[in-house]
């Protein structure tokens, strides 16, 4: 009983083997894409505060509680 269960690890372990060997292979490298982001949301991120300040003053000022829209 031992005897079976060492030679089917040791077959999955040649499988396992073999199919990491030919996915390095046959894959393509992934491609490498620079992307640029605004600045305009490069500054909100870098001072988020004074946005949301403004952004959601209406929410605590208004008497309703939900910010206008446009």
């Amino acid at each position: 009983m031992k005897a079976i269960a060492v030679l089917l690890m040791f077959v999955g372990v040649i499988l396992v083997v073999q199919g990491y060997y030919t996915q390095t292979q046959t894959c393509p490298k992934p491609e490498t894409r620079v992307l640029m982001v605004p600045r305009s949301v490069f500054e909100e991120q870098t001072n988020p505060e004074a946005t949301l300040a403004a952004q959601f003053k209406s929410m605590f000022d208004d008497a309703s509680g939900w910010p206008k829209r446009g």
